[in-house]
């Protein structure tokens, strides 16, 4: 075991997201990725990701006796899938950027990093789809409320450390997620070299409103389809529709108007990713090999432990629902 928690990880990797612009927002495809790149801890983490993913999911709507079997079996369904699809991906990701990590970075690669990361992201979601039609076809109002109350909780959260204060409390803010990311990877940052992120970090600060509007939608449009798959109990054919029609909608931008504001979020944080890869010095650029390949070594070994997927048993049904 190395040298971080699994949950220190976890915190590391939302801190990438943000810089990215990812949207890791699926009950369990979401929760699942997060765990997939702990960082330090990712193969403690993914080894113990079954039981983290439960909790993320039961911290959001209290799983119920009669959901728990189902949701644990669903969890473990998707662990023995991931292991077997999507870590060889993964392993060749990692490779990828253990190799581009040791020359000059463009936006362009990072652009393209992003691109397959999101591809593997909507893998993960769509191979989940069935899973979570059936948990949530079995919601109750309160399970829904709770929702709710953990998205206020969490937005609460995120204003009070990124949109309140002054324009230095924002950039402070933000400058120490960045850092822990990056110094994760890169190693100690001299004095002048977090002056130039800083200063590159000011487009990212620029837009945090305008990234906060467009969390609310998403978390807005998820909720409206939670609560229709609730209230209507339509058959599970429908729900799997409406949860990729989320997916369409929210893990790429359709309309002009999103595509532009997605697209200016996007080039800031690649422009933030690529002015610190290429501040960085030899030793710094070796230290990121180094971590790279520790996190290969932990996929190939996740990968000789892969276990043969369960099959899937019948979901549980709610009341009046229509098969």
């Amino acid at each position: 075991m190395r040298d971080d928690s699994s949950m220190g990880g976890i915190r590391r990797l939302l801190a990438v997201a943000q810089i990215h612009n990812l949207r890791l927002r699926a009950l369990i495809a979401g929760s699942v990725l997060v765990l997939l790149t702990a960082c330090n801890a990712m193969k403690l983490g993914y080894q113990q990701g079954d039981h983290l993913a439960y909790w993320w999911v039961d911290n959001y709507v209290d799983v119920t006796d009669d959901q728990e079997p189902q949701t644990k079996d669903a969890i473990a369904r998707f662990f023995a899938w991931h292991r077997r699809s999507q870590l060889p991906e993964i392993e060749a990701l990692l490779q990828r950027a253990k190799s581009e990590v040791q020359q000059p970075v463009t936006e362009a690669q990072l652009d393209r990093f992003r691109d397959e990361s999101m591809r593997l992201t909507r893998l993960s979601y769509d191979h989940a789809i069935p899973d979570v039609a059936d948990l949530l076809l079995t919601l109750q109002p309160e399970q829904v409320r709770r929702m709710e109350r953990k998205f206020a909780d969490g937005n609460e959260k995120y204003r009070k450390k990124f949109l309140r204060g002054d324009p230095q409390d924002r950039l402070d803010a933000r400058f120490d997620k960045v850092m822990e990311w990056s110094t994760l990877v890169y190693g100690r940052f001299s004095r002048q070299q977090e002056d130039a992120i800083r200063k590159a970090l000011a487009p990212v600060v620029d837009n945090a409103e305008a990234r906060y509007a467009e969390r609310l939608k998403r978390q807005q449009a998820w909720l409206a389809l939670v609560r229709q798959v609730q209230a209507e109990k339509p058959p599970k054919a429908r729900v799997i529709e409406l949860l990729q029609r989320f997916g369409d909608q929210w893990q790429a931008p359709p309309t002009r108007e999103r595509r532009i504001s997605y697209e200016a979020a996007s080039d800031t944080g690649l422009a933030v990713a690529a002015t610190i890869a290429n501040l960085t010095t030899p030793e710094q650029k070796r230290h990121a090999v180094n971590r790279f390949q520790g996190w290969i070594d932990d996929v190939r070994a996740l990968m000789r432990e892969a276990p043969r997927e369960a099959p899937r048993k019948a979901p549980v049904q709610p009341a009046h629902a229509s098969n």
